[in-house]
């Protein structure tokens, strides 16, 4: 029995050894587990504070993503606009263009024309010279058969004709010669 008694003993000192072993390791488990759940708490508050920003963050662009797409819808519609007048200009440029092309060949007529009528004045003005210079002398030629008329007349009523009859249908006769001449 001694020897049950013994070997109990050192099962039983065994025993005492692996149960404070057994809560040594427990209570290093226990620090761990504290540990862990300390870090995990730490790493959870830290996701959910990064998840927070993550959120945070992904409204922030949703926002500017839809102020993005508001902006775009924008410029569309403002490049649509300006292709729109572009077009418009750029239809109205040619008709400018092919109106300024009739403009300078109308000019260009109107110079041909002018050019015409400038040589017809110059011709005309050279036949009223012409017509003047013969007027001037046809004037001056009355003026001499009017004298030459008038001294005839005047030779005759010196001269005391009887005939006043004749002298008259001469004088008109004159007269009308004269006045023809005046016409031509």
């Amino acid at each position: 029995m001694l020897e049950e008694l013994q070997r109990l003993q050192t099962h039983f000192t065994h025993l005492k050894h692996r149960l404070s072993d057994l809560e040594a390791e427990n209570a290093q488990l226990k620090q761990e587990k504290q540990a862990i759940e300390q870090s995990s708490a730490r790493e959870i508050a830290s996701c959910k504070t990064t998840i927070a920003q993550k959120t945070q963050e992904i409204d922030t662009l949703s926002v500017k993503s839809s102020d993005l797409e508001s902006k775009h819808t924008t410029l569309k519609q403002d490049a649509q606009t300006l292709i729109e007048r572009y077009n418009r200009l750029e239809k109205g440029c040619n008709d400018l263009k092919n109106r300024f092309q009739e403009i300078l060949a109308e000019r260009n007529e109107l110079r041909v024309a002018k050019e015409k009528l400038q040589h017809d004045l110059n011709s005309a003005q050279q036949k009223i010279d012409v017509l003047n210079e013969e007027q001037s002398k046809l004037t001056q030629k009355n003026e001499h058969a009017k004298l030459k008329v008038e001294e005839i007349i005047e030779r005759l009523r010196i001269l005391g004709t009887a005939e006043d009859k004749n002298t008259q249908a001469l004088e008109q006769i004159t007269l009308s010669n004269t006045l023809e001449e005046d016409k031509s």
